[in-house]
């Protein structure tokens, strides 16, 4: 299955680092530009956005579950971004709608491949049987420093789950991978300083991709 002429724009960022505030502010302010008024616009998440894929992330984040292994990790991220991708993503970008989404294949890259330190030729081969010939034309990395993360998490008062509640270190290489990651594909990923104002981040990653929307819609 081979994604159609719609449009895929993903978010990645490590945990509190304001990714999901964005996405949804890229989604409202998608919804409500003339440029694609007469085009569908959708927000998921990882892990989630169907069902079977909501039930798998209750399992993945649930603080309990301490003695669960990396690879059993990597494989059920990879189980909820197959069905997400098949039942949801796929038909929709064959629609031609534009999708966000928040967080993607690059989570995997750097959360399983940089934080658990899995052979990141393995992650390759994970990622390429999870998104069914799906990549995002756009990837917007919203970057802070852990220890600043933490301490928005605090203050916000949120409880963590699983993957929130590793170690500072744990974040830190995870940063670290996705800072490679724009390293390696600068075409696609693209670094944003979340450390801006909400409303400041958002205007530039508004000026980041009004263009590939016009282009496209």
């Amino acid at each position: 299955m081979k994604p159609g002429k719609g449009l895929l724009i993903s978010f990645e960022g490590i945990d509190f680092s304001g990714k999901s505030v964005q996405s949804e502010l890229l989604y409202k302010k998608t919804k409500e530009s003339y440029t694609v008024k007469n085009c569908p616009v959708y927000l998921f998440r990882e892990p989630g956005g169907s069902k079977i894929s909501e039930l798998i992330r209750e399992i993945l984040l649930d603080r309990s579950l301490t003695m669960m292994n990396s690879y059993t990790e990597l494989l059920l991220y990879s189980a909820a971004r197959s069905q997400l991708i098949v039942e949801k993503i796929i038909p929709e970008l064959n629609r031609g709608s534009i999708v966000i989404c928040d967080r993607f294949y690059d989570s995997t890259v750097a959360y399983q491949g940089y934080g658990r330190s899995i052979e990141l030729d393995k992650i390759k081969m994970a990622n390429h049987i999870a998104t069914h010939g799906v990549k995002p034309k756009i990837t917007l990395i919203i970057d802070v420093e852990p220890q600043m993360a933490a301490d928005r998490q605090r203050k916000a008062g949120f409880n963590r789950d699983r993957l929130e509640n590793e170690k500072l270190s744990f974040h830190q290489k995870v940063r670290a991978g996705y800072l490679q990651l724009a390293v390696d594909e600068p075409d696609r990923v693209k670094i944003i300083n979340g450390n801006d104002k909400i409303e400041e981040i958002s205007k530039k990653i508004w000026q980041l991709i009004k263009t590939d929307l016009k282009k496209n819609f």
